[in-house]
């Protein structure tokens, strides 16, 4: 039977350690258990946190219910549980007891579950964009649905019957690595230009002409413009070839040729190993932020309508011709 995934919130990481070191998860809202309360009622759930909460709105109590119910009961032994960490990382365990009651220094949240925590932590930039924006939900505790990428991502695969364990290298090729292909038939000209047609549909406004921004193989240099919000003075360096992993090597040169109070990007459709994904991350320098092959195809999906139509108002008819993809694929 394939596991459901759930994340469980830890005040913003405050916490995380106290789960690791602990060896379990938990959340907060009701002061007091009883071993022969029905933790499947709601109605019982809903009436001890009315007595606590007496001033609560009707639509907060239940969202709050509703996520105290998903813990007690809706989780289940086996389930993968994610909680988000410093830098972009997930710490992963899986369920292994009930619900239990407890009191200490380690957290405030006396209701708990017993966790098996994973050694390796997920980082959140290797995930597709969708589930990226699914995990940006603010509940302290939600169902991340559906959960086939995740658990792909752990090393399993599924039949009708039956989740078996596997090698993460075997993953069949998917919509994402055909589109990335077609990518990789543009001549350097066309794939730059895609790449600038992608981040202005992001808010990318650039300051340098493409592809003349200068030293240390910079391509493109701007500012972001998130919605209004904020404004981010971004340069990004772009590696087109598919030749194997990017190494430290390249982060530690990119890094050393971004500019004072600019953030980098380094995009690739190839993939960053375990050292350029480390370095990039190095909370003691300039952090780096990566965009693999499989995500800047899933970025590429989730702007295509954008990007087909800047394309095709900039009279690059030839380009968004090479670029055009069937329903099937997308959106995938």
């Amino acid at each position: 039977m394939k596991p459901n995934v759930f994340v469980i919130r830890a005040d913003y990481g405050r916490y995380v350690d106290a789960f690791l070191s602990g060896g379990y998860v938990g959340i907060g809202w009701l002061d007091e258990f009883k071993p022969e309360w029905n933790l499947s009622n709601k109605d019982l759930l809903k009436e001890k946190y009315k007595s606590l909460y007496p001033d609560h709105p009707f639509m907060r109590m239940n969202q709050n219910v509703g996520q105290i119910f998903r813990f007690t009961s809706d989780i289940k032994i086996g389930d993968v549980i994610l909680s988000p960490y410093s830098e972009h990382r997930l710490i992963v365990g899986t369920i292994e007891g009930d619900v239990v009651y407890q009191v200490d220094s380690t957290s405030p949240y006396t209701w708990r579950r017993s966790v098996k925590w994973r050694k390796d932590l997920i980082d959140r930039h290797s995930l597709s964009v969708p589930l990226q924006n699914t995990l940006r939900s603010s509940l302290t505790c939600f169902k991340v649905n559906p959960p086939d990428e995740i658990l792909s991502h752990l090393g399993f695969r599924f039949d009708e019957k039956s989740v078996v364990s596997i090698d993460v290298g075997s993953t069949p090729v998917s919509n994402v690595e055909l589109i990335r292909k077609r990518f990789l038939e543009l001549e350097a000209t066309e794939f730059e230009y895609l790449v600038s047609y992608m981040l202005r549909t992001l808010g990318f406004e650039p300051t340098q002409e493409i592809g003349k921004v200068g030293d240390g193989g910079i391509d493109f240099e701007g500012v972001l413009d998130v919605s209004g919000i904020a404004s981010i003075n971004l340069q990004v360096q772009v590696k087109r070839y598919d030749r194997g992993a990017i190494g430290e090597k390249d982060i530690r040169g990119f890094r050393g040729a971004l500019k004072k109070d600019f953030q980098g990007c380094f995009l690739t459709l190839s993939t960053f190993n375990k050292k350029a994904v480390e370095s990039a991350n190095d909370k003691e320098r300039e952090q780096i932020q990566l965009i693999d092959g499989s995500r800047f195809t899933e970025i590429f999906v989730e702007q295509y309508d954008k990007i087909m139509e800047a394309m095709y108002n900039d009279d690059m008819d030839e380009l968004a011709g090479k670029l055009k993809f069937k329903k099937s694929l997308v959106p995938l």
